[in-house]
C-alpha cells in the first residue's frame, strides 16, 4: 500500500510549476527571451511564438501559448 505522498503525487504529477511569461525576442537557435511578472527575463527552449505573445514555461522550456490575461496580484 502507498502513503499519501505517492497517492497525491498519482493524481497531480510531480512536475515543476508552470510560469506565465512574456516573450521579448525570438533567437534564431531555437530559443526565446523571455520576461517573468517580476521582472526577470531569462532565455528558454522553444519556437513558433512572436514577440508579446504570453507562453507556458516550465523547466526551461515554453509549453505553449497562454492566454493574454491580465496579471493581478493579491496580498491577504
Amino acid at each position: 500500500m502507498s502513503n499519501n505522498l505517492q497517492r497525491l503525487t498519482a493524481l497531480v504529477g510531480d512536475n515543476q510549476s508552470k510560469t506565465v511569461a512574456t516573450v521579448t525576442a525570438v533567437n534564431a537557435d531555437g530559443t526565446c527571451k523571455v520576461q517573468l511578472n517580476s521582472g526577470v527575463a531569462i532565455t528558454v527552449f522553444g519556437e513558433g511564438y512572436a514577440v508579446s505573445d504570453k507562453v507556458y514555461i516550465e523547466a526551461g522550456r515554453v509549453l505553449a501559448k497562454a492566454a493574454d490575461l491580465p496579471y493581478t496580484e493579491i496580498e491577504i
